[in-house]
């Protein structure tokens, strides 16, 4: 009966009920907080990378299509259905 009353009075309070709620916010707060600190990690990586001279004349060649004074770029259409 006792267990029953103080059950009772924990959950028929607003403010216990307000600690619950506000301490499950809080912890998932912190769960959102360790994902945005390991992105931030890894777009730092990313950062520094990009920074580089060679992620650069990769990009270039890539999604420029330059190349080299001297250099020759081949070009191939991709497989159609009869050349499988």
């Amino acid at each position: 009966m006792l267990t029953a009353a103080l059950i009772v009075a924990l959950l028929g309070n607003r403010g216990f009920r307000s600690l619950v709620k506000n301490y499950m916010e809080y912890r998932r707060l912190e769960h959102s907080q360790r994902e945005l600190k390991t992105e931030q990690v890894s777009l730092e990586e990313k950062l520094k990378k990009a920074r580089t001279g060679e992620f650069v004349e990769q990009a270039a060649r890539k999604e420029l299509g330059l190349a080299r004074a001297g250099e020759y770029e081949y070009r191939f259409p991709p497989p159609g259905e009869d050349d499988r």
